[in-house]
């Protein structure tokens, strides 16, 4: 099985919305091929940490949906980096990015 995925930035950020989303296809049935499509947040462009653990999330997501499982998002939860786990979901993604902005400010 193998994962194709194309990524996409939004124009605006969607605060309190999840960071990353996804669409994916699998035209000839489970275990094979899978085409995906994750969108993500344009902040998500300014904080490489942060893109990069959502975004292997979203593709381990990808792969156990792809495989035929049906609590993907738990498999994914159990692989994510340290950096997005302790953030604690949508909310405490949003709350570190405010986070970081007011430091910066300063």
């Amino acid at each position: 099985m193998r994962v194709y995925v194309r990524k996409r930035y939004y124009k605006r950020d969607r605060r309190d919305e999840s960071p990353a989303i996804y669409e994916a296809r699998q035209p000839k049935g489970v275990g094979t091929d899978v085409h995906a499509t994750i969108r993500m947040s344009p902040v998500l462009k300014k904080h490489k940490d942060l893109r990069k653990g959502i975004l292997k999330h979203e593709i381990e997501e990808i792969k156990a949906w792809g495989r035929g499982s049906t609590r993907p998002h738990r498999i994914a939860n159990s692989k994510e980096p340290k950096v997005t786990k302790s953030l604690g979901g949508e909310r405490g993604f949003w709350r570190e990015i405010e986070r970081r902005e007011k430091k910066k400010r300063r």
